[in-house]
């Protein structure tokens, strides 16, 4: 008799672990739509935080800016870099070629090669406009 019974507890006992299967599958698929917008809605919190504090950055970046565009001495300094304003009763001087070279190189450049007068002034000129418009 105890054989008999072996096959329906084990019937039973596969009914009551389909059905609780069942039972967790339905409650993934009915939970499961609503935890994914949670956590795309966290990763859009998190964004969304990111973007508040470089914007934050950014305003205090300005700030900073506009505090030292009120004083008259940074206002000069900088008309003076950028714009290359000159004092009146001064003179500009505006250095193209800020690497210094050794003396074979001056040497060399004396004694050898010269180009025709009208190329080294286009060559000149072309490196002026070329200083002019990185500044």
């Amino acid at each position: 008799m105890v054989e008999a019974h072996a096959p329906s507890d084990r019937r039973r006992v596969s009914w009551r672990t389909g059905i609780f299967l069942v039972v967790i599958a339905l409650v993934l698929v009915m939970f499961l739509p609503s935890i994914n917008s949670a956590l795309k809605q966290a990763q859009q919190i998190a964004a969304l935080n990111n973007e508040i504090d470089s914007t934050r950055s950014e305003v205090e970046a300005l700030e900073e800016k506009n505090e030292q565009l009120k004083d008259p001495t940074y206002i000069a300094r900088k008309a003076r870099e950028e714009q290359y304003y000159v004092e009146k009763g001064k003179n500009a001087v505006i250095v193209t070629n800020r690497e210094p070279r050794s003396e074979d190189e001056k040497e060399a450049e004396r004694t050898g090669g010269k180009q025709a007068w009208y190329l080294e002034l286009l060559e000149s000129i072309h490196e002026v406009g070329n200083t002019v418009e990185k500044g």
